[in-house]
C-alpha cells in the first residue's frame, strides 16, 4: 500500500479509502489509485484485512440432506436457491462456504462458526432439527433459516407462506371442476405439513371432502411416486388431479401417469411447488406455486447480516403465488 501511495504520489489513507470505495476520496484521485493497482497487479491481503476486521468476510450455507430424503445438491430448488443466496452475498462483498451434512453427527453449524470460517449461517432446511438448531447457542444473532414457521423457533425464518401455497393449488384444481386430488409428498416434513393443512383448507372452504386413500407419502427424491401412483390406480381409486409438494416430485407424477395410460392435463390436472426453472421447460409445462426463491436468498442475506451488525430482525413470508402453466389445463 506504501508504494501504490508512493506511485500515486498520495498518503497511504488514501489509497485505503480509495480501493475500500470511500466517498472521502475524489472521484479522479480514486480512479488514479484503481487503474496503478491494476497495472502493478496489486491485490488486498484477504486474511489481514479480515483479521483487523475481526471478520472472515463470509457466509455459510448449510444445506442438510439426509440419505434417506432422496435428496442430493443438484436439486433444481437448492442449485437455485443457493444461486439466489450467492448473488445476494456476491453484491455486498461477501464469500460463500457451502456445508451439505450427511449425518446427524456432522454438526456443520458449530464447526463454521467456532473455527471463524463464517461470519454467519443460513440454513436451508429444518426438518427434525428446530430443537438442535435452538440449542445452537453459538448461532445466537447469526443464523438464519429458510423453511416453514413452526412454534417453539427460537431463530428467524424466511420461506413461502407454505398454508397459503397448499390452499391456492387445491382451490385452482376444485374451481377447474377437479373434486378428486392426489397429494403427493412427506407429510411428516414441516414444509410439507404446511402445505397439506392449506390443501385441506381450501377443501373445507368449498364445501368438499377429501378422500384421505388419496395421499402418496414420498420424499423429495420422488423414488415412490410412480409405485404409489401405480398403486392408487390398481386399487381402484379414481383421482382427476395431482398436487405435488415440489416441482421434481409433479415431474415424477407426469412420467408416471403417461406409464399408466393417463394424458396430462386432459385426464389429470398437475399442479407443483417451488417454481423452479424446470417446471416451466418440462412437457407440458407445469403450473406451480412460485416460493420467490430470489427474494428469499436477498432477504436472508438482508436479514443475517443486519443480526451481524447488532440489529434485530422479525421472520416474514416471501411472496407465494399461483402460476398457471399447462399442466393443469387451466
Amino acid at each position: 500500500m506504501a508504494e501504490l501511495a508512493n506511485l500515486a504520489n498520495v498518503d497511504i489513507s488514501t489509497v485505503s479509502r480509495a480501493l475500500n470505495d470511500s466517498p472521502l476520496v475524489k472521484a479522479h484521485t480514486k480512479k488514479k489509485v484503481l487503474a496503478i493497482a491494476e497495472r502493478t497487479g496489486y491485490a488486498i491481503n484477504a486474511s489481514a484485512r479480515n483479521l483487523r476486521r475481526q471478520s472472515s468476510g463470509a457466509i455459510g450455507i448449510v444445506i442438510p440432506m439426509k440419505p434417506e430424503s432422496g435428496q442430493t445438491i443438484f436439486d433444481p430448488f437448492f442449485l437455485e436457491m443457493v444461486g439466489a443466496i450467492s448473488q445476494a452475498l456476491s453484491r455486498r462483498n461477501y464469500d460463500l462456504i457451502l456445508s451439505v451434512p450427511r449425518e446427524e453427527e456432522q454438526i456443520a453449524e458449530r464447526r463454521l462458526l467456532q473455527t471463524g470460517q463464517a461470519d454467519g449461517l443460513i440454513v436451508i432446511g429444518q426438518a427434525g432439527r428446530m430443537h438442535r438448531l435452538n440449542a445452537l447457542k453459538i448461532a445466537k444473532g447469526r443464523i438464519v433459516v429458510w423453511g416453514g414457521r413452526l412454534e417453539d423457533q427460537e431463530y428467524p425464518i424466511v420461506g413461502s407462506d407454505n398454508i397459503e401455497g397448499g390452499r391456492l393449488a387445491a382451490e385452482h384444481l376444485l374451481q377447474l371442476g377437479r373434486r378428486r386430488i392426489l397429494f403427493l409428498g412427506d407429510i411428516e416434513l414441516p414444509e410439507v405439513a404446511l402445505r397439506y393443512k392449506g390443501f385441506l383448507k381450501a377443501h373445507k372452504t368449498a364445501g368438499f371432502a377429501n378422500d384421505e386413500r388419496l395421499i402418496v407419502r414420498t420424499n423429495f427424491g420422488g423414488e415412490a411416486v410412480e409405485a404409489g401412483i401405480q398403486y392408487i390406480c390398481k386399487q381402484g381409486l379414481k383421482f382427476d388431479a395431482v398436487f405435488a409438494s415440489s416441482d421434481v416430485l409433479a415431474m415424477s407424477a407426469i412420467n408416471a401417469l403417461r406409464n399408466c395410460g393417463l394424458s396430462v392435463p386432459k385426464d389429470i390436472s398437475v399442479i407443483g411447488y417451488d417454481n423452479t426453472s424446470v417446471a416451466g421447460m418440462a412437457t407440458p409445462p407445469i403450473t406451480t406455486i412460485d416460493q420467490s426463491i430470489m427474494q428469499g436468498g436477498e432477504i436472508m442475506v438482508d436479514l443475517l447480516l443486519k443480526q451481524i451488525a447488532g440489529e434485530g430482525v422479525q421472520s416474514c413470508f416471501t411472496d407465494t403465488r399461483l402460476i398457471v402453466r399447462k399442466s393443469c389445463g387451466g
